[in-house]
């Protein structure tokens, strides 16, 4: 799989006009509500005539208030929102339902790590499978390749190789329980709760940044919608409250 952050540089790309109405009908019919993780908010907001031209959209995973400014002074019509933060603005949120929908953000990740026999350790969220073992380190440079940026949360290892993997982007300390009971080798996920982890069972933690395992998600949309120009909100305004367990939001290119 490429690098995320060829996705996020193929912006500014002249697109074809939509409607709203075209748009939701391709993306809930990809990304149904029924993959939500729970039940939350989903779908169209701020949006009173569906028959509204579309011409320049803007993928964000929080719809924070740079990220609205942004939207308004590059003249943007539309945001597609990961996190379900409505915002005065016409917008489409999806949340958990891209996470667990196919070809979604664990689906990427699992692509990315060639995941064999995955299964889902959580209800329909996440992955658990093997690997072809590695070590940490590769692991570690493996993913910090695919998201053009370094790792800025905990990262955990007692040095021994890694041959299965669990992963749940976002905030996967949520389920860190359930995670470490399906006896994987290392976790992987954007925003754990506690960064103490030298206790749990795993060999290897990886806690990505929470963005930074979910902005990965302008892909799905391009492919859904390549008639369209769809653009990232900047890493240095899409940020999730402090990121990790660590409390650091600040995102460090990889040279």
């Amino acid at each position: 799989m490429k690098s995320a952050s060829i996705w996020i540089k193929a912006q500014s790309q002249k697109g074809n006009i939509m409607k709203i109405s075209e748009i939701m009908s391709i993306l809930t019919k990809a990304i149904p509500i029924k993959d939500s993780w729970i039940s939350e908010s989903y779908g169209a907001y701020n949006i009173d005539d569906m028959s509204k031209d579309v011409k320049k959209i803007l993928y964000c995973v929080t719809a924070t208030e740079e990220v609205v400014e942004y939207f308004k002074k590059h003249n943007y019509d539309l945001i597609i929102s990961h996190h379900p933060f409505v915002v005065p603005v016409p917008m489409l949120v999806f949340h958990t339902a891209l996470d667990c929908c196919k070809g979604g953000l664990n689906d990427m990740w699992a692509e990315l790590l060639e995941v064999k026999n995955a299964k889902h350790f959580s209800r329909n969220l996440g992955w658990v499978g093997s690997i072809e073992p590695i070590s940490y380190d590769a692991l570690l440079e493996k993913i910090e390749n695919f998201i053009g940026a370094k790792v800025i949360g905990v990262k955990y290892t007692n040095g021994s190789m890694i041959s299965s993997v669990v992963i749940c982007t976002g905030l996967g300390g949520m389920v860190f329980s359930e995670a470490e009971r399906t006896k994987a080798d290392c976790y992987i996920t954007g925003e754990l709760m506690s960064s103490h982890v030298k206790d749990s069972r795993f060999k290897g933690v990886v806690e990505v940044g929470h963005t930074l395992t979910e902005f990965i998600g302008i892909k799905l949309f391009k492919e859904l919608l390549p008639n369209v120009q769809i653009d990232s909100a900047p890493l240095d305004i899409d940020y999730f409250a402090m990121e990790t367990s660590i409390g650091s939001h600040t995102v460090r290119r990889k040279s």
